[in-house]
């Protein structure tokens, strides 16, 4: 049988490789969200805990800690306001990543389907090619054995020669 070489197997190769590039880029995104998620849990955890600590002082000493906090938070809250933007910018990447990996896939999955019939296609045929040869062997061995059947009738007994019986008699 005739060796399968499908003409898209290289756009199938391209396919998958960009499906797997663009699964590891949703990975580390998802990954980095993750971490900025962290980070923003734990400067908000950080921020609530030194309010705790301010509150269960006694208001004398409070006040001026209270102060420098109130200082330090406009600058703690813009951080997290940077970081609430980085989160977005993040979240809209990998929206935009899982659409183009889901368009890679579906492309993937098509190729696969038509490199699937193609191959059934191409198994037909060969089948077809087979049954053909085998067909005409079968007719050439069958041309044959009547030839040689034939040629054997014709080589018998002979006109004027005897034939071979009981008997004997001359035939024609």
């Amino acid at each position: 049988m005739k060796r399968f070489k499908w003409p898209l197997q290289r756009l199938l190769d391209v396919t998958m490789q960009r499906e797997n590039a663009l699964r590891a880029e949703l990975f580390a995104l998802s990954r980095d969200i993750a971490r900025a998620h962290q980070e923003i849990f734990r400067r908000q955890a950080t921020l609530r805990a030194a309010l705790a600590d301010l509150s269960a002082e006694a208001l004398p000493r409070r006040i001026p800690k209270q102060e420098v906090f109130m200082g330090c938070s406009k600058a703690a809250h813009a951080m997290l306001d940077q970081l609430k933007g980085r989160l977005r910018k993040l979240d809209t990447r990998r929206t935009g990543t899982t659409e183009r990996l889901v368009k890679a896939r579906n492309s993937r999955k098509t190729l696969e389907r038509l490199r699937k019939e193609a191959r059934q296609k191409h198994v037909r045929e060969q089948l077809k090619i087979e049954q053909r040869a085998l067909d005409e062997s079968a007719q050439i061995s069958y041309a044959r054995d009547k030839i040689q059947t034939r040629i054997a009738g014709e080589t018998g007994p002979r006109c004027g020669q005897p034939s071979s019986g009981a008997g004997r008699s001359l035939t024609c």
